[in-house]
């Protein structure tokens, strides 16, 4: 029998992509799941089994009716986009995301939960750490001081912060903090507009050549690293379960230390499909991040040898043949977009 058996949870944000993995791993282990979300951007649909409440986490009584009675907290839930929307909107990004970290932490400690996981992000490192494609891998000591190109990162720091103040200033609540790193896998947003390189690239590979060119924004030298859905969620439970040893854990970065440069990754996408396609940079997209990644080498050090298993080369296959099903599925049934 496993911690997770018949433990009570809350996922925050579960209905988006790394919720929803995050639930199908806890119910498949016998957990008692509770997922709160607005659904203004994840759209999955959860089974009988699951207790999903449709609610906005800005408001303080809302984080109070889904914290009660749970006994672990995963909060992923945040206000999130393209590069796009975090520049149009960066007052609304850090004013939202601020406030629904402090409600959900607030009513975690009302309401008594034992175990608390925060969910943050490479976001937080400085802008002057991610110049060069080849840029070192990042440490968790250089977030200070800081410098995130984007609100969005400024929002995770101050939200990783309340915690550590919580705790500092004498709640029971255990803690652990990890900042993720290039998640992917299936049943990521494939919109063109709104989706992240991975999902995109592969949705263009797939429909080509009746949708081309096969276009990649920025000059193809960026560099990125990823890293596989599941082992991001193992990360997270390992995580919750060492709060049995200490109070507070992290922060810890999460993801796989490889870069590879975005032209790489499109060309690794065009060897998948099989298909003779050639790539078409728009070097006038403007470039905001030059080189993102991370040492990992804590999180493996204090998640008992925690390491990615996936290789990129075997997750870029399994979300291929995903998309490529899903896809068909769809043309089949009228709904293709």
């Amino acid at each position: 029998m496993t911690y997770w058996n018949n433990r009570s949870i809350l996922v925050t944000g579960g209905a988006g992509f790394i919720g929803a993995h995050l639930v199908e791993s806890l119910t498949r282990k016998g957990a008692s799941v509770r997922v709160a979300d607005n659904l203004e951007r994840g759209k999955h649909v959860f089974g009988a089994d699951v207790d999903f409440r449709n609610e906005d986490l800005r408001d303080p009584a809302a984080c109070e009716r889904v914290c009660r009675d749970v006994e672990v907290v995963f909060h992923l839930a945040s206000k999130v986009g393209g590069i796009g929307y975090y520049l149009s909107r960066p007052a609304e990004v850090l004013f939202d995301n601020s406030q629904i970290d402090a409600n959900v932490l607030q009513a975690s400690m009302k309401a008594g939960v034992a175990r608390y996981l925060y969910a943050g992000s490479a976001h937080i490192y400085p802008i002057e750490l991610q110049t060069s494609p080849d840029a070192p891998l990042i440490h968790e000591d250089q977030a200070i001081p800081a410098h995130p190109e984007l609100s969005y990162g400024w929002a995770k720091l101050l939200g990783e912060k309340q915690i550590e103040y919580a705790i500092a200033q004498g709640t029971d609540l255990r803690a652990a903090i990890v900042r993720i790193i290039g998640a992917y896998g299936p049943s990521q947003d494939v919109d063109l507009a709104t989706g992240s390189a991975i999902p995109v690239f592969i949705r263009r590979a797939i429909e080509f050549p009746e949708r081309k060119p096969y276009r990649v924004l920025g000059t193809g030298v960026e560099t990125r690293s990823y890293c596989y859905i599941s082992d991001i969620v193992e990360g997270f439970l390992i995580a919750v379960e060492k709060l049995a040893e200490k109070q507070f854990i992290g922060p810890l970065n999460l993801g796989a230390e490889r870069r590879i440069s975005i032209g790489d990754l499109a060309r690794e996408i065009i060897r998948i499909s099989g298909k003779d396609i050639e790539i078409e940079f728009d070097a006038s997209h403007p470039t905001v991040i030059w080189g993102q990644a991370l040492d990992c080498s804590r999180a493996k050090e204090v998640l008992d040898g925690w390491v990615p298993k996936v290789s990129l080369r075997e997750g870029l296959e399994i979300c291929y043949r995903q998309l490529e099903r899903q896809l068909s599925a769809r043309s089949l049934t009228g709904n293709a977009s």
